[in-house]
C-alpha cells in the first residue's frame, strides 16, 4: 500500500504546481509577498534586495520562483537574471520553519535548508525573517494565522513521506 501511496502523494502535490506556467506561478508569490512584506517594504526593511535576485526552490514539488526589490516593491525575475542567493528545501522544512515549529539555523546546519550564493545575501535574509513581526501588517497576521491553523493538516500533506 505505501508503495502506491508515495507516487499517489507526489503526483498529487506537484500537479497543481506543474499546471501553472512558471512565470504565472512566480507572479502570483510576488503579489502575496509583496502583500505579507507591506510594511517592511515601507520601512525599507528589504532593501538589501536591491540589485539582488533570490531564488527559492522547493525541491521536492517542484516550485521555484524568484525574486528582488525595485521601485518600492518585490518583482519576479522575468528576465531570469543570475540569482545572488539559492535557497531550497523540501516543502516539509519550509513549512517547518514557516510556522516557527523549527529554527531555521537548526535547519541550515542539519543541511535540510540550503543555501548557495552570497553568504551576506544570506545572512540578510536569516535576520529579515527571524525579526519579522508577523502582526505588522493584516496580510502578514491572516497568512500567518491560516498556517498555524492549518499546520497539522499540511504537515500530514507535506511530510508524511519524510
Amino acid at each position: 500500500m505505501s508503495v502506491v501511496s508515495k507516487p499517489f502523494n507526489g503526483l498529487l502535490l506537484q500537479s497543481p504546481f506543474a499546471l501553472i506556467p512558471k512565470n504565472i506561478s512566480n507572479k502570483i508569490i510576488v503579489m502575496v509577498f509583496n502583500q505579507i512584506f507591506a510594511q517592511s517594504i515601507k520601512d525599507g526593511d528589504l532593501d538589501f534586495l536591491k540589485g539582488n535576485w533570490v531564488l527559492i526552490e522547493v525541491t521536492d514539488i517542484s516550485l521555484s520562483f524568484s525574486l528582488g526589490l525595485k521601485s518600492g516593491q518585490l518583482i519576479h525575475n522575468q528576465n531570469r537574471q543570475v540569482t545572488s542567493l539559492r535557497i531550497s528545501a523540501k516543502a516539509c522544512d519550509f513549512l517547518d520553519m514557516v510556522c516557527r515549529k523549527k529554527d531555521p539555523d537548526t535547519l541550515f546546519f542539519q543541511r535540510k535548508i540550503k543555501m548557495q550564493g552570497s553568504t551576506e545575501l544570506g545572512l540578510y535574509v536569516k535576520n529579515f525573517l527571524d525579526a519579522f513581526d508577523v502582526e505588522s501588517h493584516w496580510a502578514s497576521f491572516r497568512a500567518d494565522q491560516a498556517l498555524q491553523n492549518s499546520y497539522p493538516l499540511l504537515k500530514n500533506l507535506f511530510c508524511n513521506n519524510h
